[in-house]
Formats: C-alpha cells, sequence, structure tokens
C-alpha cells in the first residue's frame, strides 16, 4: 500500500505541474515538487574560500586521528545508513525508532565499534518499552481539484503530510474545507470559526533550544471544533516532518513540509479572494505496537577510582536523524577509542551508554533500572546530542506564483547551531568547567546557561545525578533534511574536543564540588 501510494503522489506530482502552468490550474500555482531527497541539499553553500575554517584544537595525543573529521564523519555515515535501510524497506515513518529493526542494527553496530576499541565488556542490553509504538499504516492529505480553480486542477495528494500520533483513529476518512488560522496565536483564533474545517496552522521554527517548538495551538482547534490539522512548518524545500508534540486527541493531524505548505496557503488564500474554498480529505489508519523490546548498549573503561563518569550518547532517530543523534553517537565512540588509546587510565572510569533513546522509548530509564550499582558510583553524567549541524539562515517565503518556489532553499552558515548549555543537580564550578571548554575550543553557546536539560538526560536528572550537556536544534529538527550533508566537519572536531577538555576537567574536581542543589522537577523535561 505504501508503494502505491508513493507511485500515484509521483504521478501526481509529474502529470500535473505542465497543466498548472500552461491552464492556469489552481489559480496559476505551480504544483509543489516532490518530496526533498534526502541527498539533496535543501540549503546554499558559498564557494570553499568562504567556507567554515578547519579545526585546529583537536587533542595533540590523539595519534590514531579517531576525532579527525573523516573518521567521526565515516561514523555518521554508517549510522544513518541503518536509517536508510528503513527508507529502502518501505517504512510510512522510516529511521532507527526505537523497537523496531533501525534502532536494534544501530546498537549492535556501536556495541561491536566499542568491543573493537577495545572494551571487552561492551554488550547490548534489551528492555521493554515503557509506551506502545503507534504506527501509521496508510495515511494520505489529498486537495480536491475544482474547475473554477482553473482548468486542469486536478486533486493533488500532499507528498510530504506525515500523520501526528493520537489518542484515537477515527475509523473513516474526514473530508471538510480548509481554513487558514496563520499561527493560531489567540488573536487570530478570535476571529475564525474552525467548527466542521479542517485548519491549516502556519509553524514558524525556532532557532532555540528546540526548534518547530508546539505551543498547544493543535490541540486548541481540536477543542474548538476542528476536525483536522495540517501544520505547515516553514521550512527549506520540501522536507518530512514528525514531532508527536503536534498531535491531536481525537481528529487527524498533520505536519507539512516548506514548499507543501506555501502552495497550501497560496491557493486558499487565492480561493478565498474568489468566493470558494478548497476542501481536502484525510484519510489516516494506525495501530498501537505494545511491549516491544528495545535496546541500550553498555561498555566500561575502568579508571584508577571506581568513581563513575557516564557518557550518554541516544541511538534512535526519526528519518535519518544526521544531528539528532549520529553526530552525537559518533562522537561517543570517538572518544571511547581516544580513552581507549590514550596511554593512560582515566583518573575515574568512564561508562559509555549508547542509549534505546527517548523518542518512543527511554533507554536511560531501563539503564538506571538495570545498573543501580554503577548509579550509586557516578559522580557526572554528559549527554552528547544534537552537537555538529550548521546553521542556516531563513530566506523569505514567497508566494510561489511568482517565484517557484525558488526561495525554498535557504543559506549555510560558516558555523554550527548555536549550542544552548543546560547543567542540572549540578554546582557553579559544573557552569565553569563547561564555560572554560566553549572558550577553549570556538563552541558558540547561549551566553545564559539553563538549568533545564531536555533530551536524553531526563531520567538522570530524576534520579538526581549531576548531568550535563550541550544542544541545540536547527530547522531540521526531526525533518527528513537532518542529513549528513548538514553537519559541520570542523564542528564535528569542536564538539570532540570540547568533551575531551570537559571530562579531563571533571575528572581532576572532587565528586563534592561537581554536584549542586536538586533542579526542580519544571525544569527536568523528557
Amino acid at each position: 500500500m505504501i508503494r502505491k501510494l508513493t507511485i500515484l503522489a509521483a504521478l501526481l506530482a509529474l502529470a500535473t505541474p505542465a497543466a498548472a502552468q500552461t491552464g492556469g490550474a489552481w489559480f496559476g500555482v505551480p504544483l509543489p515538487p516532490a518530496a526533498s531527497p534526502p541527498d539533496r541539499p535543501t540549503f546554499r553553500i558559498a564557494p570553499a574560500p568562504y567556507g567554515p575554517e578547519p579545526f585546529a584544537g583537536r587533542p595533540k595525543d590523539d595519534a590514531g586521528g579517531v576525532l579527525a573529521a573523516e573518521h567521526l564523519m565515516a561514523d555518521v555515515g554508517a549510522i544513518v545508513g541503518f536509517s536508510l535501510e528503513r527508507r529502502a524497506a518501505g517504512d510510512l515513518l522510516y529511521g532507527r525508532i526505537s523497537g523496531t529493526e533501525g534502532e536494534k542494527r544501530t546498537v549492535d553496530w556501536a556495541v561491536a565499534q566499542l568491543k573493537a576499541a577495545g572494551l571487552a565488556d561492551a554488550h547490548a542490553e534489551p528492555y521493554v518499552s515503557e509506551q506502545p509504538l503507534w504506527w501509521p499504516t496508510r495515511s494520505q492529505v489529498r486537495l480536491f481539484g475544482d474547475p473554477a480553480f482553473g482548468p486542469g486542477s486536478v486533486d493533488v495528494v500532499l507528498q510530504t503530510a506525515v500523520p501526528l500520533r493520537a489518542s484515537k483513529t477515527l475509523p473513516a476518512p474526514v473530508t471538510a474545507p480548509l481554513i487558514f488560522v496563520g499561527r493560531g496565536s489567540a488573536a487570530e483564533l478570535a476571529h475564525a470559526d474552525v467548527r466542521g474545517k479542517i485548519a491549516v496552522v502556519n509553524v514558524v521554527p525556532d532557532d532555540s533550544l528546540y526548534a518547530s517548538r508546539e505551543k498547544g495551538v493543535a490541540r486548541e482547534l481540536e477543542r474548538r471544533g476542528a476536525v483536522g490539522v495540517i501544520n505547515a512548518v516553514e521550512s527549506p524545500g520540501n522536507l518530512l516532518y514528525y514531532d508527536p508534540r503536534y498531535g491531536c486527541e481525537a481528529i487527524p493531524c498533520y505536519l507539512l513540509g516548506g514548499d507543501d505548505g506555501a502552495f497550501l496557503e497560496s491557493v486558499v488564500g487565492k480561493a478565498a479572494a474568489a468566493g470558494r474554498a478548497v476542501s481536502a480529505r484525510l484519510d489516516l489508519a494506525a495501530e498501537l505496537r505494545p511491549g516491544l523490546t528495545a535496546w541500550n548498549g553498555v561498555a566500561t573503561l575502568a579508571g584508577a577510582s571506581p568513581e563513575v563518569v557516564i557518557v550518554n550518547a541516544h541511538a534512535d532517530a526519526w528519518w535519518d536523524g544526521a544531528d539528532d543523534n549520529a553526530d552525537g553517537l559518533a562522537v561517543m565512540l570517538g572518544l571511547a577509542r581516544y580513552y581507549a588509546h590514550r596511554g593512560r587510565r582515566p583518573e575515574r572510569t568512564l561508562v559509555f551508554m549508547v542509549s534505546g533513546g527517548h523518542h518512543t522509548a527511554n533507554g536511560a530509564a531501563a539503564f538506571i533500572r538495570a545498573h543501580p550499582e554503577i548509579i550509586a558510583r557516578t559522580v557526572l553524567v554528559m549527554n552528547l546530542e544534537h552537537l555538529a549541524q550548521i546553521a542556516v539562515a531563513q530566506a523569505p517565503r514567497l508566494d510561489p506564483a511568482a517565484d517557484r518556489y525558488g526561495s525554498g532553499v535557504w543559506a549555510a552558515s560558516t558555523v554550527e547551531s548555536v549550542k544552548q548549555a543546560g547543567a542540572a543537580n549540578a554546582s557553579p564550578l559544573v557552569w565553569k568547567l563547561m564555560g572554560k571548554a566553549s572558550q577553549r575550543y570556538g563552541v558558540v553557546t547561549s551566553y545564559v546557561p539553563s538549568a533545564s536539560a531536555p533530551g536524553d538526560l531526563g531520567a538522570y536528572i530524576r534520579a538526581g545525578l549531576p548531568s550535563a550537556q550541550l544542544i541545540s536544534s536547527e530547522v531540521y529538527y526531526h525533518s527528513s533534511g537532518d542529513t549528513p550533508p548538514t553537519i559541520s566537519r570542523p564542528g564535528l572536531e569542536r564538539a570532540a574536543a570540547y568533551y575531551v577538555g570537559f571530562i579531563d576537567d571533571v575528572m581532576a574536581t572532587p565528586a563534592a564540588q561537581l554536584r549542586g542543589a536538586p533542579t526542580a522537577p519544571a525544569a527536568q523535561r523528557r
């Protein structure tokens, strides 16, 4: 069924643009292109002389070059490859999803890499996922053509419409007119009657800790009587997005890529100006898969002291997941190789934890339950997540009737996205050590550190462990655009050097000086 839908969408994409160009179909708005291929960047890069400077701060004793960009990028490519296997298998949602074959293959591979680095006790540990996996089995968003929209206005299937988890799935497709509600603010909704309609929301990603942060709009629209919600992400190219926080309770909700969203906004506006409405059908079927087995990978490098520093990186991902979190896992493996062959024992024991993740399971919580003997000796946890994605500058989205989606390609920066420094249950000295490493290795961070450390650290924080990380998210967060070309090679080396410096300073700091007051529960997310 998935392949049939893909073929149908591809035929529509090939067949209808010519009619749109010559016959004025869909008010003269060209149909959106197909979903952006994962191997084609949706950003512009300047010629080499304007590119990022090579990083010159790699540790001098990295004789084997395990922290060099070419080795780290090779691991990023290998990890992303496990996601691409699932894409080739036809998964509607593909990636290294906890409890699925993609995650298992990734953890097994990472364990093999840790063994090859000399960590003989490296092994995989199964655990039962705490929540059922919501899995779409059929999905389509179809816009109905109408001769009133211009000759040749045939139906259009939006190829980037990705369904989101809901507590209920309706037994039949939903057909209704569309209403555009802007960003869904209180001011905009005060003048919009969404009852019985499919609401279209303009989502503008935040250049912040978590891009495209949902603000409760979808559920508010459901409460007001909408029968479906399409969250159109103002983003480069035409990407697939998945973030269940945009989901609804009992109506179908979707995320939509940039070109599809631009088309939708344009034709809804032009139809309204002509006294017409665009209607759509949302067809969605899904199932819950309870009791799935997910996997962690664990390896130990014994130190001079039994006290433990945990280095955590999650293996799961939606889509390719290059920055979330192939780069974090690749740097963790590089650090394991580096410390295993540095020529001297670390001052404390290092435990490397390949986490089954936090998107649909909780690998850190399972690890804590399985290893109270490690947790009792842990003085600090550091989480490697979202480490080296390039920063991109948004291009103003123009009406595709005027620019034929040309404004849907953004410009890349010569630096990585800004990191937010976060630490919880930790002392001010931990902040100082993080700041020292940032200045030494040129990691761009926010000026104000945060006691909130969302991501894979949540379970460690709730267990009362001092925890620290750098993390950031760009517009590619949870999208099919999070691919290896978006990863900065100097940024990978910079992140690896940062964590070597931070680990070395932590090793030389007494445990009592690392622990701080418990972090308030409100700051402990995910």
